[in-house]
């Protein structure tokens, strides 16, 4: 069954309702449930988010934890019971996905070296060998502020690109979970300020 977008401004409440009734009728309860929780950026309660799902609370809960189990859904313990949102990987997930299904992997590491090369030249540019070193040497105002943006830009990209090459070296039944475990690692390194350099240089 072809998924069917979610109604224009469908989380604030402004929609026709038969626009609501057209999309009920075009999708799966798991797609709006997929749908709703994709821009659900904030913790949430189960009977929220069946609300704007068009679910019953029980059906909510109960994809909820399946989405949470495979890495798509944070659940969030509070006193008044549990809370749901998108996992902080959720996106990261799909771009790494996205790129390993669209690319072949000789055009991922073809990626991979331009981006370390472009890298390369901002450091020599710089003459430093860390983004918090070239941070250190800038004044307010100074052009270098630009590349260091690009340089966290590049060091994020990296990182997906590096996600999508591993892909390959799993079982393609198994991409999805693959997906998940490293875009976890991915957003763990990301949490914590700091990128696996050592991962950079040896992919290529």
């Amino acid at each position: 069954m072809p998924t069917s977008d979610p109604p224009e401004n469908l989380w604030e409440g402004d929609v026709n309702e038969a626009v609501i009734e057209q999309w009920t009728d075009d999708t799966t309860a798991f797609d709006r449930m997929r749908q709703v929780v994709t821009v659900t950026t904030e913790p949430q309660s189960a009977e929220e988010i069946a609300d704007r799902a068009r679910v019953s609370p029980p059906t909510a809960r109960k994809y909820l934890s399946t989405m949470a189990a495979d890495g798509r859904v944070k659940r969030i313990n509070t006193d008044t019971g549990s809370q749901y949102m998108r996992a902080p990987q959720m996106l990261a997930m799909r771009r790494i996905a996205a790129i390993h299904r669209e690319h072949t992997k000789a055009e991922i590491r073809k990626s991979i070296k331009e981006l370390q090369e472009e890298r390369a030249n901002i450091k020599e540019t710089h003459e430093v060998g860390t983004i918090d070193e070239l941070t250190l040497v800038l004044d307010a105002g100074d052009d270098g502020w630009v590349d260091v943006a690009r340089w966290r830009q590049i060091e994020q990209n990296l990182e997906i690109a590096q996600a999508a090459l591993a892909l390959y070296g799993f079982d393609p039944d198994d991409s999805h979970a693959a997906a998940v475990r490293i875009a976890e690692s991915t957003t763990e390194r990301r949490e914590r300020g700091a990128f696996d350099d050592e991962a950079s240089r040896t992919t290529a």
